[in-house]
């Protein structure tokens, strides 16, 4: 029998873009978050008193892997030497292994994968003897694939195992330049169990053999939402079992709230009260998002406080402890019409037609030309170049089918 951790996608040293805005101790929390996951990551190594460490990719959240992280995995990686706790580690899109002499060696306990595939061996107490199959990014995109390059299982072992940091192809094209692979191609290697990197949403793609993507340890918005950890995963006579355990010390939570009969602010105060006192149970810290419905009989007032922040300003005023709630949005839900076709596809040659106008430069830079030009954004956001700009279009276009009642795209929390 052997034991192991499978775990990806820490990111540490994440920036939390756009939430800087939140007050101090929120923020740090939030900040020092990814950090925690590792540390209970560890914690958690050391109590279980697994045979290995399986880290799937990402370690780090941007390629230059600031010394901090590199000093904070390593303190916590000479932690799982001194309990006898090896790593295999491969990096991935984000963190791909650089050239110029940045980074921090680790402890000789943690095995890195080369950026081509490498079989390495381990030996449990019991002689058992595994083959782990990887490699780690050298690059920021690999758009060839690389299952064609891991080995069959060996004959020779006990058990393999494959790690990979990649997308399932045919989901969607925009992602197949993360070592894309089929299913079939991975089952085709006969290996024991496959631990993937790279989508931040935990999921089983397949229960014999079994290939699981771990997720984050630690969600970084709120479309990241839920509890993020790692698999306990144990292997013994041709037969896995897997059991998930929550790391994260802030979770993202989002709520539908109904105010169906309510008119006054009490009224709405008392129930939004009642909903985070729900929350403020849990052992863990939540960013809460609340999406109001029902909301036709409130009273003029209290709608205007509603819009303008107010009453969400009330709703953030907590204590300095943790775990806290902290209700991060206060939205009022579009109320959806079941029978009523939408704009979109009352229009549909309209809509695509506008779609296509605004991919070109022409009417793209009329429409954004005074905000470019202001001096509060020049020189912070990007050129406006195709791939920006089709990114721009992209995003408006979810949010105006949102508004509209259009079909949603799916959101599968890559990163």
């Amino acid at each position: 029998m052997v034991r192991f951790i499978h775990a990806a996608d820490l990111h540490l040293d994440s920036p939390f873009k756009g939430i800087k805005s939140l007050p101090a101790f929120i923020w740090e929390a939030i900040y020092q978050s990814t950090f925690q996951a590792l540390t209970r990551l560890v914690d958690l190594a050391i109590k279980e008193q697994v045979d290995f460490i399986c880290l799937a990719g990402d370690i780090y959240d941007g390629e230059d892997r600031s010394v901090k992280a590199q000093a904070y995995l390593k303190k916590e990686m000479t932690r799982l030497k001194e309990a006898h706790i090896p790593v295999y580690l491969i990096h991935g899109n984000h963190d791909y292994m650089e050239q110029q002499g940045l980074h921090l060696d680790m402890p000789s306990n943690v095995m890195i994968f080369k950026e081509t595939v490498e079989t390495l061996y381990h030996e449990t107490d019991q002689q058992e003897r595994i083959a782990l199959s990887g490699f780690s990014y050298n690059k920021r995109w690999i758009t060839e694939k690389r299952i064609a390059d891991y080995p069959a299982r060996r004959p020779d072992v006990d058990y393999h195992i494959g790690l990979l940091h990649g997308y399932q192809e045919g989901n969607s094209s925009e992602h197949d330049r993360y070592a894309p692979f089929h299913l079939s191609e991975l089952k085709s290697k006969q290996y024991d169990y496959w631990a993937l990197g790279h989508i931040h949403k935990r999921q089983v793609l397949s229960e014999r053999p079994l290939i699981v993507y771990s997720g984050n340890t630690q969600g970084r918005n709120r479309t990241e939402s839920g509890p993020k950890g790692c698999y306990i995963v144990t292997l013994e006579n041709r037969t896995e079992d897997t059991q998930f355990h929550s790391l994260a010390p802030i979770e993202w939570e989002t709520v539908e709230v109904t105010l169906k009969g309510k008119q006054t602010l009490q009224e709405v105060y008392h129930v939004l009260n009642e909903v985070i006192s729900q929350y403020q149970q849990s052992t863990h810290s939540t960013l809460l998002t609340i999406e109001l419905t029902d909301t036709e009989s409130l009273m003029e007032g209290v709608l205007r406080k509603l819009h303008q922040g107010d009453l969400l300003e009330g709703l953030q005023e907590i204590t300095h402890s943790t775990p806290f709630v902290f209700v991060h949005q206060l939205s009022i839900q579009r109320k959806k019409e079941a029978n009523l076709p939408s704009l979109i596809q009352l229009f549909p040659e309209e809509w695509h037609q506008t779609i296509m106008e605004l991919q070109e430069d022409e009417l793209f830079n009329e429409v954004t030309q005074s905000f470019f030009d202001s001096q509060r954004v020049e020189g912070v956001l990007r050129p406006r170049n195709e791939t920006y700009r089709k990114k721009i279009v992209q995003l408006a276009e979810q949010e105006i089918r949102q508004q509209l009642g259009g079909p949603e795209g799916s959101d599968l929390n890559e990163d």
